[in-house]
This record gives C-alpha cells, sequence and structure tokens, in this order.
C-alpha cells in the first residue's frame, strides 16, 4: 500500500511539473507570432525625409570633425550618416557632441530641388553649393 501512495505521489508531481512546463513554453506558432510581432516595424504617419542638414554649435569648443560637417546638406541614407550621426563617439569636445540633425520633409518649399542637387552632387553637399544653385 506505501509503495502505491508513493507511486500515486510522484505521478502526481511528474504530472504537474509537465503541465506548468507546456504552459510556460508556447507552442511554434505562437513563438513564431512572437517574434514576428517584434520585427515587423511599427508604421508611423511622418512625412518623407527629402534631405538632412548636419549642424554643429560652432563654438570655440566645437571639434574638427564636427565643424567640418556643420552645414552639410546630405540624404537620409548617406553612408557618411551611419558613420558620423550626432551625437556622434568621435567628437572631441570637452562638453561632448552637441551637434543636431535637421530632417527637412519633402513637402517643404524648395526640398525636392535641393534633394535633386544632391543626388546630382553624390548625396552630400555644403551650404555654399546649395545657395549658389
Amino acid at each position: 500500500m506505501t509503495r502505491f501512495i508513493v507511486l500515486f505521489i510522484a505521478a502526481y508531481v511528474v504530472y504537474t511539473i509537465v503541465k506548468k512546463s507546456l504552459k510556460r513554453t508556447p507552442s511554434g506558432n505562437d513563438a513564431q507570432q512572437r517574434t514576428d510581432k517584434k520585427s515587423q516595424p511599427v508604421v508611423t504617419h511622418l512625412k518623407e525625409i527629402a534631405y538632412v542638414c548636419y549642424s554643429a554649435a560652432n563654438d570655440d569648443d566645437t571639434c574638427d570633425v564636427c565643424r567640418e560637417f556643420d552645414g552639410r546638406h546630405m540624404l537620409p541614407n548617406h553612408k557618411i550618416l551611419q558613420r558620423v550621426r550626432p551625437p556622434h563617439a568621435g567628437c572631441k569636445s570637452p562638453k561632448g557632441c552637441r551637434c543636431t540633425l535637421v530632417y527637412v520633409t519633402r513637402d517643404e518649399d524648395g526640398s525636392s530641388e535641393v534633394e535633386s542637387l544632391l543626388k546630382k552632387h553624390g548625396g552630400m553637399c555644403d551650404r555654399q553649393t546649395i545657395e549658389r544653385n
């Protein structure tokens, strides 16, 4: 009789452990749906960006890299933005990088002309080139 009770308790413990583990582990479809939800980009109603303007603080503490890019206009997918997107880690300013990007949307006046000029010049121009044209 004692063996029967011990065997019954052991079977019950195994049953509850298996039941709890099944509740915690989602089935294959559930796991796939959860990862799909995380990997899908959030759809927002932002306007399309025509170009980006790099703006530095331009004072005595501005580093050479920030000063070089100040006033540059770039297409939003330009490779330079991947390397020097502000605030960038390579900034030598004692106050840290204080640069910012100014995003210009396609529905703003003159943005299509600047965007086409940037495409002609390889995706990046300085302020003087933009003002001349």
